[in-house]
């Protein structure tokens, strides 16, 4: 936007330079050069700031503990997504071995154990 300014303003001179002496123009081109080097000497200014506040965020203690918090939330939510899918699978193995007759028990170490009963009729 500043050089959008400073180009107006470059316009805007050399269409009135044309009108002035010499002296005058010498002097309005003196003016332009100071205002451009004003504008780039902000800028400059402005983006050493905001590299400087960048790099204090990225080594701020605070976004570094954030961080840890976020990866350990990241485990734990893997960890209960991963016991959650087990215990659906136990249970949908459960639910057909009762729907065919059978007893499931399971244990912690990946072993199954299956019983059929029999039912007897007494006359």
């Amino acid at each position: 936007m500043n050089k959008l300014i400073l180009v107006a303003a470059a316009s805007a001179a050399a269409m009135a330079l044309s009108a002035c002496t010499k002296a005058e123009q010498a002097k309005t081109d003196q003016n332009v050069d100071a205002a451009a080097a004003d504008v780039s000497a902000s800028a400059k200014e402005v983006g050493g700031k905001v590299a400087d506040a960048a790099h204090d965020v990225a080594n701020s203690p605070a976004v570094a503990k954030a961080g840890d918090s976020l990866k350990e939330a990241a485990k734990d939510t893997g960890t209960v997504l991963k016991e959650a899918g087990k215990g659906a699978v136990n249970g949908a193995k459960e639910g057909m071995a009762k729907a065919e007759g059978k007893d499931t028990v399971h244990d912690d170490h990946g072993t199954t154990t299956t019983t059929t009963t029999v039912e007897t009729k007494k006359n």
